[in-house]
């Protein structure tokens, strides 16, 4: 007890190594706005089912009833398309690659993007930016999709008829036990690729 030992170590320098992660994800939930972003890819917009002119709409469009806050109009209302936030489809804004899409007579969108020829298709809710001071329902804006340096293309058909389409609640409301004859037989193809590589490239698609 109360001895002072004196213990002569060495050290000898090691090696320094350091690791950097990078992890790429995108926040759950934005804290620095209060806009609400629904966005669906092009592989999301080609495999999930659409039904064509559902609530007036037709292809990437019908996903927005997917996400929160909208519902079907159920025909009430001016304009074509869903409710947003509870508002008429008239208060919807339609833009093709920022571009405006909006029919004045009719109050839905002018022009519409085949699916296959849909890069991206994103909803925007609730307090958004000011460049998006056209309406105050939902933002409904198209990205198409664009040639690459490499050549390619699709050819494909939407198919629907009785034997593979689900019976309706209101023919089975009415007594109904299937469906009745119905036949939908939808064509379309795409074609891209380069004109000058990494400078010019070239897209069409077609949708009957």
């Amino acid at each position: 007890l109360n001895k002072t030992t004196t213990g002569n170590i060495t050290l000898q320098v090691g090696a320094v190594s350091s690791t950097v992660n990078v992890t790429e994800a995108a926040s759950t939930i934005d804290t620095t706005t209060a806009q609400v972003q629904s966005t669906f890819e092009a592989a999301q917009i080609v495999n999930l089912p659409i039904i064509e002119n559902a609530n007036g709409l037709y292809g990437a469009l019908n996903l927005s009833l997917l996400s929160s806050g909208v519902a079907s109009n159920g025909g009430v209302g001016q304009g074509v398309g869903p409710s947003v936030g509870g508002q008429r489809p008239m208060n919807n804004n339609f833009t093709i690659e920022g571009v405006d899409n909006n029919n004045k007579g009719i109050t839905g969108p002018l022009v519409y993007v085949p699916t296959d020829a849909t890069a991206e298709f994103t909803l925007l809710q609730n307090q958004y930016n000011a460049e998006f001071g056209h309406s105050t329902g939902g933002q409904f804006n198209t990205v198409v999709k664009s040639g690459t340096n490499e050549i390619h293309g699709s050819l494909y058909e939407y198919f629907q008829n009785r034997k593979v389409n689900a019976i309706d609640q209101s023919f089975q409301r009415q007594g109904f036990t299937s469906n009745p004859r119905f036949d939908q037989n939808r064509l379309g193809a795409s074609f891209g690729g380069p004109i000058i590589h990494d400078k010019l490239f070239f897209f069409s698609s077609y949708h009957q």
